[in-house]
């Protein structure tokens, strides 16, 4: 297929709220139509006879070969037994192992490797309970989020005969005597809209050796059908914290009593977030409520009645930005993040401070695991040169020492990172990782790669990826830009990029591009920009406002039509990111930016690759095929290839040959269009 497949126009018009709206792609929205279905394979078939050429096959092999590696997790400790995931070398799917000790011997208990051999199923989740004895876990398939859990008796490794679905998101707490746990679960299919589904978030208790049909409902009846929910349980087992957001601004937080089955309300009204973690018979309280790089509060739990502001400052806000918390049986372990790195100060339980865990320049954690009830714990460090290091701290001795690390294949000394500064439209400045092979000569035509997200308060931070190495070995650039919309500067940073501030994340993703424009690291002709879900959203939009400074863009699972994106599956819970189209004020907003809609027919964009997959249950695929559609409809020379993979989802889950396919067509696509030396 030499040409893209004709997208015939149906104009109708839609009612969003008092507004109208046209669409000559509305058709496109019912996959379940036999035109759609056709146009689909369509499309397939046109994008991979383009780029499955030459250039698909050596980042095919060569993908491969990075990703045939043992993978792993960092490991949890309870009671000298070590739970853990890891993906043995040539495998398609991270298995659940446990050993006895830390040189003991490997135990698998989870392989869904066997399950289904094309790697289709994934561990979505696994919780021990407080005796490692029991191990609930979820499962799901072909990309779906939707996972049903299981419950394994550790010792024998023999399954429990009960399971509960459909869980997405799932947070689980069991009771400190293994009879049985606390869980979030959603309505079953077809007991609401189907794309509702992915809401009705409630909290049951199950307990063991019962019918899951007769779990009794602890939380959810007549709350809002977007609720958010997870469940912490405090160490003597008799409270439990239910916290409850319908978006990523604010929460709530509710004690639910689980010897006299009372709840209580603990903050409820406060524009802030707040992140309950019990340290004894105290309650920690992360928040940002008075203080936009967040602070720890904590009270007594017989003390939890007393209003916000009357609870004791246990941690101070800092410059930094205050990211994670972990405890362990004498230790609290702060996780800060100062310029987009990661820094771990180390307290006791008084709150007084103990010492600093030094991480190299320019890495960031891959986790924190520690066990409330256990003094070791175990720490995760990468960047861009290196693979994840697994570190591990031994009380007895009070000694960090390396774990457990992956070869790296390439030789660190050969690259470099830098960080440098931008200034946005605004004057606002922030801050764009430089990955590259070090004494790269600036030409202003090297082939390079901007990413960026800007949204939903999310961290982007430096790490190793094996999908990039391909193009920084043939000397091409991987730019990183940390815009607003994000958390890594606190939450003001992330409300300067929502609602009616969401053009200061096109902004400033647009002034990174001229920036490395500027500084002669490339230009135009040489510069793609990538992204994945709301990151899809921000490439497809800052090439619709800025199509001459880009020559390729990657926009993968991404939103793109904003007039209607409410009203598919998980996405009324983003209006408070983007703003409500119903809304005459939002609409009009959102119409400015909105990237489906604001397509011309005089104009030549740039090369377009959109992804989605079938069983995406964030955003819907509708948005790459209507955006698709609308850019063949108008571009007259550059091309636009839209692939849509069967099986598989938002990303989540996703087997290593899968994802190597995918990764290898997306760098053929940006290999071709960016003049990349094989």
């Amino acid at each position: 297929m030499k040409k893209p497949p004709i997208s015939k126009k149906n104009r109708i018009s839609k009612k969003i709220g008092q507004n109208k709206i046209t669409d000559d792609y509305y058709w496109l929205e019912n996959e379940s139509k036999s035109k759609v279905k056709k146009w689909i394979k369509d499309q397939n078939k046109y994008t991979n006879y383009k780029l499955k050429k030459e250039g698909y096959k050596l980042f095919k092999k060569e993908l491969t070969k990075d990703y045939k590696v043992t993978n792993f997790s960092l490991p949890y400790p309870v009671n000298g037994f070590y739970f853990f995931l890891e993906r043995l070398k040539g495998e398609e799917q991270d298995s659940l192992y446990f050993k006895k000790g830390l040189n003991g011997k490997l135990i698998n208990l989870v392989n869904p490797n066997k399950i289904k051999t094309d790697g289709s199923v994934y561990i979505d989740f696994w919780d021990i309970s407080e005796s490692g004895k029991f191990i609930a876990y979820g499962l799901t398939e072909k990309g779906s989020e939707f996972a049903t859990i299981y419950i394994k008796d550790v010792k024998t490794g023999k399954n429990l005969p009960e399971h509960i679905f459909p869980c997405i998101f799932t947070s689980l707490v069991w009771l400190i005597d293994d009879s049985g746990f606390f869980y979030t679960k959603n309505l079953p299919p077809k007991t609401v809209n189907e794309n509702k589904n992915t809401l009705y978030t409630k909290v049951f208790f199950h307990r063991l050796g019962t019918d899951p049909r007769e779990d009794v409902l602890i939380f959810g009846e007549n709350r809002p059908s977007d609720d958010m929910i997870e469940l912490k349980l405090s160490l003597d087992g008799v409270y439990l914290t239910i916290s409850v957001s319908q978006n990523w601004s604010s929460n709530e937080i509710y004690l639910y009593n689980i010897k006299s089955k009372i709840i209580t309300t603990l903050t409820t009204g406060v524009q802030a977030q707040f992140y309950p973690l019990f340290l004894e018979e105290y309650l920690l309280l992360k928040t940002n409520y008075l203080a936009d790089k967040y602070r720890i509060l904590i009270a007594p739990i017989s003390e939890l009645n007393k209003p916000i502001d009357q609870w004791k400052e246990f941690v101070p806000e800092k410059n930094s930005v205050l990211e994670s918390i972990n405890i362990t049986k004498n230790k609290i372990l702060l996780t800060y993040l100062i310029k987009v790195c990661h820094q771990i100060i180390v307290y006791n339980h008084k709150g007084l401070k103990q010492g600093i865990i030094k991480l190299p320049s320019y890495s960031s954690l891959t986790g924190v695991s520690t066990n409330d009830r256990e003094s070791e714990f175990f720490y995760g460090v990468t960047s861009f040169t290196f693979p994840e290091i697994i570190y591990y701290y031994e009380p007895l001795k009070s000694k960090y020492s390396i774990y457990k690390k992956t070869n790296n294949p390439i030789k660190t000394t050969d690259y470099t990172t830098k960080q440098k500064w931008v200034t946005s439209k605004d004057g606002t400045r922030f801050p764009i990782f430089l990955f590259h092979k070090k004494n790269l000569i600036k030409k202003t035509k090297i082939p390079t790669i901007l990413y960026g997200y800007g949204g939903f308060g999310v961290n982007e931070i430096p790490g190793f990826t094996r999908s990039l190495l391909p193009w920084v070995r043939r000397g091409g650039i991987f730019a990183l830009a940390n815009i607003r919309g994000g958390g890594e500067f606190g939450e003001n940073w992330h409300k300067q990029g929502i609602k009616e501030f969401k053009q200061n994340s096109f902004d400033d993703f647009i002034s990174a591009a001229q920036f490395l424009i500027a500084k002669k690291y490339t230009d135009s002709d040489h510069l793609g920009i990538m992204g994945i879900s709301n990151g899809g959203l921000l490439v497809l939009s800052v090439a619709i406002q800025k199509p001459k400074l880009f020559k390729a863009v990657c926009s993968l699972v991404p939103l793109a039509d904003m007039i209607r994106f409410h009203n598919f599956g998980m996405a009324i819970r983003w209006v408070h990111e983007y703003g409500d189209p119903r809304k005459l004020v939002d609409f009009k907003r959102i119409l400015q930016w909105s990237p489906y809609h604001n397509v011309k027919k005089e104009t030549e964009y740039p090369n377009f690759l959109l992804t989605t997959a079938t069983q995406d249950n964030r955003v819907n695929p509708l948005h790459a095929r209507k955006m698709a559609a609308i850019l063949q409809s108008v571009n007259k020379r550059n091309e636009v290839f839209l692939l849509t993979e069967k099986d598989s989802g938002h990303g989540i889950g996703k087997s290593v040959s899968k994802f190597v396919e995918t990764q290898a067509l997306i760098l053929s696509f940006l290999a071709q269009k960016l003049d990349l030396k094989l």
